[in-house]
Protein backbone atom coordinates (compact mmCIF):
# COMPACT_ATOMS: atom_id res chain seq x y z
CA UNK A 1 0.00 0.00 0.00
CA UNK A 2 0.65 3.73 -0.39
CA UNK A 3 2.25 5.54 2.27
CA UNK A 4 -0.15 8.61 3.42
CA UNK A 5 1.52 12.32 3.95
CA UNK A 6 -0.20 15.26 4.63
CA UNK A 7 0.81 18.55 2.60
CA UNK A 8 1.16 21.35 5.12
CA UNK A 9 0.39 24.38 3.65
CA UNK A 10 3.19 26.87 2.50
CA UNK A 11 1.52 30.23 3.62
CA UNK A 12 -0.95 31.76 5.37
CA UNK A 13 -2.89 34.88 4.25
CA UNK A 14 -5.24 37.45 6.28
CA UNK A 15 -8.09 37.98 3.89
CA UNK A 16 -10.66 40.77 4.65
CA UNK A 17 -14.09 38.73 4.76
CA UNK A 18 -12.49 35.43 3.98
CA UNK A 19 -9.79 35.33 7.22
CA UNK A 20 -7.31 33.23 6.93
CA UNK A 21 -6.64 31.61 3.83
CA UNK A 22 -3.99 28.81 3.49
CA UNK A 23 -1.71 28.55 0.24
CA UNK A 24 -1.35 24.91 0.01
CA UNK A 25 0.58 22.44 -3.24
CA UNK A 26 -2.95 22.49 -4.39
CA UNK A 27 -3.72 25.46 -5.44
CA UNK A 28 -0.01 25.77 -7.19
CA UNK A 29 -0.26 22.36 -8.90
CA UNK A 30 -3.44 23.92 -10.31
CA UNK A 31 -1.87 27.06 -11.39
CA UNK A 32 0.39 25.57 -13.12
CA UNK A 33 -2.34 22.90 -14.60
CA UNK A 34 -3.78 26.56 -16.03
CA UNK A 35 -1.14 28.08 -17.38
CA UNK A 36 0.38 24.35 -19.32
CA UNK A 37 -2.92 23.85 -20.10
CA UNK A 38 -3.84 27.22 -21.96
CA UNK A 39 -0.08 27.42 -23.87
CA UNK A 40 -0.93 24.03 -25.42
CA UNK A 41 -4.31 25.27 -26.13
CA UNK A 42 -2.70 28.38 -28.09
CA UNK A 43 -0.21 26.07 -29.68
CA UNK A 44 -2.20 23.04 -31.08
CA UNK A 45 -5.02 25.52 -32.13
CA UNK A 46 -2.62 27.72 -34.08
CA UNK A 47 -1.33 24.17 -35.68
CA UNK A 48 -4.89 24.22 -36.96
CA UNK A 49 -5.31 27.40 -38.01
CA UNK A 50 -7.30 29.08 -35.00
CA UNK A 51 -5.62 32.69 -34.25
CA UNK A 52 -3.92 32.79 -31.23
CA UNK A 53 -5.98 36.11 -29.92
CA UNK A 54 -9.04 34.33 -30.51
CA UNK A 55 -8.03 31.46 -28.44
CA UNK A 56 -6.24 32.98 -25.48
CA UNK A 57 -9.66 35.10 -25.35
CA UNK A 58 -11.88 32.34 -25.03
CA UNK A 59 -8.76 30.48 -22.90
CA UNK A 60 -9.22 33.16 -19.59
CA UNK A 61 -12.55 33.30 -19.71
CA UNK A 62 -13.36 29.65 -19.60
CA UNK A 63 -11.38 29.17 -16.69
CA UNK A 64 -12.91 31.77 -14.89
CA UNK A 65 -16.29 30.62 -15.50
CA UNK A 66 -15.46 27.11 -14.89
CA UNK A 67 -13.82 27.87 -11.24
CA UNK A 68 -17.35 30.01 -10.68
CA UNK A 69 -19.48 26.96 -11.42
CA UNK A 70 -17.00 24.69 -9.40
CA UNK A 71 -17.69 26.30 -6.92
CA UNK A 72 -21.48 26.65 -6.96
CA UNK A 73 -21.64 22.80 -7.61
CA UNK A 74 -20.04 21.69 -5.44
CA UNK A 75 -21.39 23.41 -2.52
CA UNK A 76 -25.22 23.37 -3.72
CA UNK A 77 -25.41 20.21 -5.35
CA UNK A 78 -22.52 17.88 -3.17
CA UNK A 79 -22.73 20.11 0.33
CA UNK A 80 -25.84 22.00 0.49
CA UNK A 81 -25.83 22.09 4.61
CA UNK A 82 -22.54 24.00 4.26
CA UNK A 83 -25.06 26.94 3.01
CA UNK A 84 -27.00 27.05 5.77
CA UNK A 85 -23.89 27.15 8.19
CA UNK A 86 -22.73 29.99 6.13
CA UNK A 87 -24.12 31.69 3.13
CA UNK A 88 -20.23 33.22 2.62
CA UNK A 89 -19.47 29.92 1.55
CA UNK A 90 -20.86 30.91 -2.19
CA UNK A 91 -18.49 33.14 -2.73
CA UNK A 92 -15.23 31.63 -1.16
CA UNK A 93 -14.12 30.01 -4.05
CA UNK A 94 -11.32 27.79 -3.03
CA UNK A 95 -13.59 26.49 -0.03
CA UNK A 96 -14.47 23.16 -2.38
CA UNK A 97 -14.56 22.59 -5.98
CA UNK A 98 -16.32 20.15 -8.45
CA UNK A 99 -14.23 18.84 -11.53
CA UNK A 100 -17.91 18.17 -13.60
CA UNK A 101 -19.26 21.76 -12.23
CA UNK A 102 -15.85 23.58 -13.81
CA UNK A 103 -16.47 21.71 -17.04
CA UNK A 104 -20.16 22.57 -16.91
CA UNK A 105 -18.95 26.04 -16.57
CA UNK A 106 -16.67 26.22 -19.31
CA UNK A 107 -18.48 24.59 -21.20
CA UNK A 108 -21.70 27.41 -20.78
CA UNK A 109 -18.98 30.20 -21.06
CA UNK A 110 -17.59 28.16 -23.95
CA UNK A 111 -21.11 27.98 -26.17
CA UNK A 112 -21.95 31.42 -25.30
CA UNK A 113 -18.93 33.23 -26.89
CA UNK A 114 -18.26 31.26 -29.52
CA UNK A 115 -21.54 32.05 -31.11
CA UNK A 116 -21.13 35.47 -30.14
CA UNK A 117 -17.69 36.32 -31.36
CA UNK A 118 -18.35 33.63 -34.45
CA UNK A 119 -15.28 31.64 -33.52
CA UNK A 120 -15.30 27.77 -34.74
CA UNK A 121 -16.73 25.82 -31.71
CA UNK A 122 -15.65 22.57 -32.67
CA UNK A 123 -11.93 22.70 -33.89
CA UNK A 124 -11.49 24.89 -30.36
CA UNK A 125 -12.93 22.24 -28.41
CA UNK A 126 -10.67 19.90 -29.66
CA UNK A 127 -7.59 21.97 -28.77
CA UNK A 128 -9.68 22.10 -25.31
CA UNK A 129 -9.44 18.70 -25.10
CA UNK A 130 -5.69 18.28 -25.29
CA UNK A 131 -4.98 21.55 -23.00
CA UNK A 132 -7.46 20.23 -20.40
CA UNK A 133 -6.04 16.67 -20.21
CA UNK A 134 -2.44 17.86 -19.05
CA UNK A 135 -3.93 20.68 -16.84
CA UNK A 136 -6.23 17.55 -15.28
CA UNK A 137 -3.00 15.85 -14.64
CA UNK A 138 -1.70 18.55 -12.30
CA UNK A 139 -5.03 18.99 -10.78
CA UNK A 140 -5.47 15.23 -9.70
CA UNK A 141 -1.95 15.43 -8.66
CA UNK A 142 -3.05 18.30 -6.57
CA UNK A 143 -5.91 16.13 -5.25
CA UNK A 144 -3.41 13.45 -4.54
CA UNK A 145 -1.26 15.73 -1.93
CA UNK A 146 -4.36 17.36 -0.37
CA UNK A 147 -5.68 13.19 -0.38
CA UNK A 148 -9.60 15.60 -0.70
CA UNK A 149 -10.89 12.49 -2.69
CA UNK A 150 -11.10 9.69 0.06
CA UNK A 151 -12.53 6.15 -0.78
CA UNK A 152 -14.45 3.18 0.87
CA UNK A 153 -11.92 1.53 3.43
CA UNK A 154 -9.80 -1.28 0.86
CA UNK A 155 -6.75 -4.04 1.16
CA UNK A 156 -6.31 -2.59 -2.46
CA UNK A 157 -2.38 -2.84 -3.17
CA UNK A 158 -3.32 0.84 -4.43
CA UNK A 159 -4.81 1.93 -1.32
CA UNK A 160 -3.34 4.71 0.85
CA UNK A 161 -2.50 4.29 4.20
CA UNK A 162 -5.25 7.33 5.42
CA UNK A 163 -4.97 7.93 9.32
CA UNK A 164 -8.09 6.37 9.98
CA UNK A 165 -7.31 3.35 7.67
CA UNK A 166 -6.25 2.09 4.16
CA UNK A 167 -8.95 3.55 1.57
CA UNK A 168 -9.12 3.65 -1.76
CA UNK A 169 -7.78 7.68 -2.73
CA UNK A 170 -9.84 8.26 -5.88
CA UNK A 171 -7.85 11.51 -7.04
CA UNK A 172 -5.06 9.47 -7.15
CA UNK A 173 -6.70 6.65 -9.23
CA UNK A 174 -7.56 9.16 -11.62
CA UNK A 175 -4.19 10.52 -12.02
CA UNK A 176 -3.04 7.22 -13.06
CA UNK A 177 -5.60 7.55 -15.53
CA UNK A 178 -5.58 10.76 -16.84
CA UNK A 179 -1.63 9.90 -17.44
CA UNK A 180 -2.81 7.48 -19.73
CA UNK A 181 -5.84 8.75 -21.51
CA UNK A 182 -3.41 12.34 -22.25
CA UNK A 183 -0.95 10.02 -24.36
CA UNK A 184 -3.81 8.52 -26.30
CA UNK A 185 -5.48 11.67 -26.84
CA UNK A 186 -1.85 13.49 -28.37
CA UNK A 187 -1.13 10.21 -30.20
CA UNK A 188 -4.42 10.75 -31.87
CA UNK A 189 -4.11 14.06 -32.49
CA UNK A 190 -0.55 13.60 -34.23
CA UNK A 191 -2.54 13.31 -37.56
CA UNK A 192 -5.68 15.69 -39.10
CA UNK A 193 -8.97 14.53 -37.86
CA UNK A 194 -12.64 15.39 -38.26
CA UNK A 195 -13.71 18.52 -35.96
CA UNK A 196 -14.79 17.57 -32.47
CA UNK A 197 -13.51 13.97 -32.87
CA UNK A 198 -10.52 14.93 -30.03
CA UNK A 199 -13.06 16.57 -27.49
CA UNK A 200 -15.47 13.80 -28.31
CA UNK A 201 -12.87 11.03 -27.45
CA UNK A 202 -11.74 12.44 -24.00
CA UNK A 203 -15.91 12.96 -23.06
CA UNK A 204 -15.98 8.74 -24.43
CA UNK A 205 -12.72 7.54 -22.48
CA UNK A 206 -13.10 10.08 -19.07
CA UNK A 207 -16.93 9.51 -18.86
CA UNK A 208 -16.76 5.54 -17.71
CA UNK A 209 -14.31 5.71 -15.67
CA UNK A 210 -15.31 8.59 -13.50
CA UNK A 211 -18.98 7.13 -13.61
CA UNK A 212 -17.35 3.93 -12.07
CA UNK A 213 -15.30 5.95 -9.16
CA UNK A 214 -17.61 7.46 -7.84
CA UNK A 215 -19.11 4.03 -6.62
CA UNK A 216 -15.56 4.14 -4.89
CA UNK A 217 -16.60 7.37 -2.78
CA UNK A 218 -16.55 7.06 1.42
CA UNK A 219 -19.52 7.03 2.84
CA UNK A 220 -18.17 7.09 6.52
CA UNK A 221 -16.52 10.38 6.27
CA UNK A 222 -17.61 13.48 8.16
CA UNK A 223 -19.46 14.90 4.94
CA UNK A 224 -20.47 12.14 2.47
CA UNK A 225 -21.18 13.21 -0.66
CA UNK A 226 -25.14 14.00 -1.46
CA UNK A 227 -26.81 11.17 -3.59
CA UNK A 228 -29.67 11.90 -6.16
CA UNK A 229 -31.68 8.54 -6.42
CA UNK A 230 -28.68 6.51 -5.56
CA UNK A 231 -26.08 8.93 -7.87
CA UNK A 232 -23.54 11.46 -7.33
CA UNK A 233 -24.09 14.61 -9.72
CA UNK A 234 -21.18 13.91 -11.36
CA UNK A 235 -22.16 10.31 -12.06
CA UNK A 236 -25.83 11.54 -13.26
CA UNK A 237 -23.75 14.43 -15.45
CA UNK A 238 -20.90 11.30 -17.12
CA UNK A 239 -23.95 9.76 -18.75
CA UNK A 240 -24.92 13.19 -20.25
CA UNK A 241 -20.67 13.58 -21.02
CA UNK A 242 -20.77 10.21 -22.67
CA UNK A 243 -23.80 10.78 -24.78
CA UNK A 244 -22.29 13.87 -26.26
CA UNK A 245 -18.75 12.46 -26.95
CA UNK A 246 -20.18 9.10 -29.05
CA UNK A 247 -22.25 11.72 -31.21
CA UNK A 248 -19.35 13.86 -31.60
CA UNK A 249 -17.32 10.32 -32.90
CA UNK A 250 -19.81 9.74 -35.10
CA UNK A 251 -20.77 13.00 -36.79
CA UNK A 252 -19.71 13.40 -39.98
CA UNK A 253 -17.59 16.59 -40.28
CA UNK A 254 -14.64 17.87 -42.31
CA UNK A 255 -11.42 17.02 -41.36
CA UNK A 256 -9.51 20.00 -39.97
CA UNK A 257 -5.79 20.00 -41.26
CA UNK A 258 -3.17 21.36 -40.23
CA UNK A 259 -2.95 24.42 -41.60
CA UNK A 260 -0.85 26.42 -39.49
CA UNK A 261 -1.81 30.07 -37.63
CA UNK A 262 -3.56 32.12 -40.16
CA UNK A 263 -2.44 35.71 -41.92
CA UNK A 264 -3.61 38.38 -39.58
CA UNK A 265 -5.10 41.34 -41.16
CA UNK A 266 -2.88 43.16 -43.74
CA UNK A 267 -0.06 40.10 -44.01
CA UNK A 268 0.60 38.00 -46.20
CA UNK A 269 -0.34 34.29 -46.03
CA UNK A 270 2.40 32.30 -45.39
CA UNK A 271 3.94 29.58 -47.56
CA UNK A 272 1.93 26.70 -45.84
CA UNK A 273 -1.26 28.89 -45.61
CA UNK A 274 -4.22 29.14 -48.16
CA UNK A 275 -5.55 32.14 -48.97
CA UNK A 276 -9.19 31.44 -48.95
CA UNK A 277 -10.23 31.45 -44.84
CA UNK A 278 -9.05 28.98 -42.90
CA UNK A 279 -10.71 26.69 -40.25
CA UNK A 280 -10.82 29.93 -38.03
CA UNK A 281 -12.30 31.88 -40.44
CA UNK A 282 -16.27 32.46 -39.97
CA UNK A 283 -16.74 30.15 -43.20
CA UNK A 284 -15.71 27.41 -40.89
CA UNK A 285 -17.99 24.67 -39.85
CA UNK A 286 -19.92 26.55 -37.02
CA UNK A 287 -20.47 23.64 -34.30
Amino acid sequence: MIPYFAAKPLLDLDLPIFGTVAIHWFGILVALGVILGDRIVVREGEKRGLDARDVRYLNVRMVIGGFIMAHLVSVIFYFPERIKENPLVLINIWSGLSSFGGFIGAALTYLYLTKKEKIPRLPYADVVALGLAVGWIFGRMGCTTAHDHPGRHTTFFLAVRYPEGPRHDLGFYELLFTLVMTAILFWYARRPRPAGRIIGLFATMYAPVRFGLDFLRATDVARPDERYAGLTPAQWACMAALGVGVWLLRRPSPVLEFTGPPAREGEPPGPDQPSAPTPSGPAATPI
